[in-house]
């Protein structure tokens, strides 16, 4: 059993979208672990960091760019995030999942053993914060090295200590997709219960849009309630526009 998610809804017209933040250029300090450093100030010397060193790998030639990627930003700034998320940095522990395949120190076969722990520690101690949804996809995203079983258990454990219901609705909805072909009964019974209980999420959309079938989407038919997020992130439902002429662009990756 397969399931199809809706990834992304955009309204026309005259929906404004935010442009990508621009890195502003800042000195980059030193690279010294320190707990007590804030993390939106730190990442954002991080970023700056980034954009230096990738003009500068550009720039250089062969030799030059063996010795500029030994000291890349992401093996001088791995420590600082990792002594951050040590100190209960929940966003810094997020950072080094969503950062480590730039890690060069760790090796594949070592991702497993490295990412465990941290995902761990994001379901234990913020499944109040607001990002955790992020975690969530990152967690499914990197079943391969947590393990199939192991990501399984800990979206279920997700699902339950998440605050809000679009964190609970995405948690099911990745454990459903990942034993829909070998459990589909499970499956079955996640994606019910997130169409059931969560459906004023975008995750509710998806599992109710799974078992759509054609005539559902027949013209002259009223559109059906459904949850959508544009792609600067912001949440809307269709009920919000009942009574207005709406296009709607619906995207996706299969």
């Amino acid at each position: 059993m397969r399931f199809k998610s809706i990834l992304g809804v955009a309204l026309i017209p005259m929906v404004a979208y935010a442009a990508d933040p621009i890195v502003r250029e800042v000195p980059v300090a030193s690279a010294s672990a320190s707990p007590i450093d804030d993390f939106t100030a730190l990442d954002t010397e991080f970023e700056a960091a980034l954009v230096e060193y990738t003009k500068e790998l550009k720039a250089a030639d062969k030799a030059q760019r063996r010795e500029l990627r030994g000291n890349s930003p992401i093996k001088r700034y791995w420590p600082r995030f990792e002594a951050m998320s040590k100190a209960g940095e929940g966003r810094a522990t997020l950072w080094l999942v969503d950062h480590i395949k730039e890690n060069r120190d760790v090796r594949s076969k070592e991702r497993g053993a490295v990412l465990t722990p941290l995902f761990q520690s994001i379901i234990d101690n913020h499944a109040d914060a607001e990002w955790f949804t992020s975690a969530v996809k990152s967690l499914n995203a990197n079943k391969k090295y947590v393990g199939i079983e192991e990501s399984v258990a800990m979206l279920e454990k997700a699902a339950k200590t998440a605050k809000s219901d679009n964190a609970k609705a995405a948690s099911l909805f990745f454990a459903a997709t990942i034993v829909g072909d070998s459990d589909p009964d499970r499956a079955k019974k996640w994606m019910d219960e997130i169409g059931e209980k969560y459906s004023n999420t975008v995750y509710g959309t998806a599992a109710r849009a799974s078992k759509a079938t054609p005539e559902d989407s027949e013209v002259g038919k009223v559109a059906p309630t459904f949850v959508g997020e544009t792609i600067d992130g912001f949440q809307f439902s269709i009920e919000d526009y009942r009574g207005k002429v709406v296009a709607l662009d619906f995207y996706g990756f299969w």
